[in-house]
């Protein structure tokens, strides 16, 4: 696991985000991309994947070319609060959910992470971590990046008490999505 503080260093970029109208969707609006060695970084959301998983100093030469092979990233954002449809997450783990719904495949994700823009006051919300039995407690920091294996290690989120959490959530597969495969996932 890696946790980086202040991960995003461009104050633009964090205005950008900050100030989007649409940045963050409702929960469970679920998206594909096929990266920016396939595709154009188009997007604000595409642009801050590329900046965690190319231009983050811990990705080395060689894990960039390993990351090229893969298919692609899921990505989703989240709000997390009272005022918000959902106040917490249950413990889980990340898996493509059609592949193991239409086949009971468990299909996992070669790496995630959760990234933290927003710069908003709220009580709860901490990040759960639990592999092996041990659970860890992370707070869900502005501009904190928390870098884990999403598909091996049970996570969740705890009650929001007050305010409203806002992440954005990205995982990166070998395998392309059965729900992109089938069109049944957004492409930003």
């Amino acid at each position: 696991m890696i946790v980086i503080d202040d991960f995003i260093k461009d104050q633009s970029l964090l205005d950008e985000i900050s100030n989007s109208p649409d940045f963050f969707g409702p929960n469970g609006d679920f998206m594909w991309w096929d990266g920016w060695w396939n595709s154009p970084t188009d997007t604000l959301k595409k642009r801050i994947i590329q900046q965690i998983f190319k231009f983050n100093p811990l990705i080395t030469p060689k894990l960039s070319e390993d990351i090229k092979k893969c298919a692609g990233f899921e990505y989703w954002t989240g709000k997390y609060g009272p005022e918000e449809k959902y106040n917490n997450l249950d413990m889980h783990m990340d898996k493509d959910e059609l592949a193991w719904e239409n086949h009971e495949k468990f299909v996992a994700p070669v790496i995630g992470c959760i990234y933290y823009p927003m710069n908003t006051m709220f009580d709860g919300g901490m990040l759960q971590l639990e592999h092996y039995g041990v659970r860890e407690t992370f707070l869900s920091k502005f501009n904190r990046l928390i870098m884990f294996q999403t598909g091996q290690i049970t996570h969740g989120v705890t009650q929001v008490f007050k305010g409203t959490r806002h992440a954005f959530a990205i995982n990166l597969f070998h395998e392309e999505l059965e729900a992109s495969k089938l069109n049944q996932i957004k492409i930003e």
